[in-house]
């Protein structure tokens, strides 16, 4: 109920004439556990400017965290931990449409460029599996941040990578550049290569 209420007011935000609202709203990061090294999702809380949704989510996805690292009898300090951004190294997004359909359904066209992370990582396989996986892991975490705003099988999502490294030689399922709109395919919340990704990426002990 309380997506169907958030979805409702994101419709009538966005169908004002260059109606904004802002509201405390989560999105999430993928990061690794201290201990166990398990890469896993977190939900994290941004005030964001309604406009467009997903659109205004995306700045969150793909800033770094300011998370509290203890240090006891020392003092405590704010690191990030968002796999998505390395120091000065991010991912550059460029918010390309939507669309509201007449089925209700949310659409968005994004396009990422991974140039900054194959620079920092290297082209050895080692280099290319890293900036391979976090491709992974941003589609994983704008994929699920779209599905806790407006619902599974509410929204359809275009993205397009530019720069991906080769992927000869590296172990995973294939990330595809895929495209703006159709006639390429959309992912949901419900696709197979998403399910896949997020079975290869996100550790089952998360």
């Amino acid at each position: 109920m309380k997506r169907l209420l958030a979805s409702a007011v994101l419709f009538a935000v966005t169908a004002g004439a260059q109606a904004t609202v802002s509201e405390y709203t989560a999105f999430f990061i993928p990061y690794e556990r201290a201990q166990s090294g398990y890469v896993c999702l977190d939900s994290q809380l941004m005030e964001a400017e309604f406009g467009i949704p997903l659109a205004s989510l995306m700045e969150g996805i793909f800033s770094e965290t300011k998370t509290l690292h203890q240090m006891l009898g020392g003092t405590s300090t704010y690191k990030n931990i968002n796999l998505l951004v390395n120091g000065a190294t991010k991912i550059p997004y460029t918010y390309n449409f939507d669309r509201y359909t007449s089925s209700g359904v949310y659409e968005y066209s994004f396009t990422l460029d991974m140039a900054a992370f194959n620079t920092l990582n290297g082209a050895t396989v080692a280099g290319r599996q890293k900036t391979k996986n976090t491709a992974k892991l941003a589609l994983i975490a704008m994929l699920k941040t779209a599905t806790a705003i407006h619902g599974a099988g509410n929204f359809r999502l275009w993205v397009k990578f530019n720069n991906l490294p080769s992927q000869a030689g590296l172990s995973g399922s294939t990330v595809y550049s895929g495209g703006l709109d159709w006639p390429t395919w959309p992912y949901t919340s419900s696709s197979s290569l998403y399910n896949t990704y997020r079975t290869e990426m996100i550790d089952s002990g998360c």
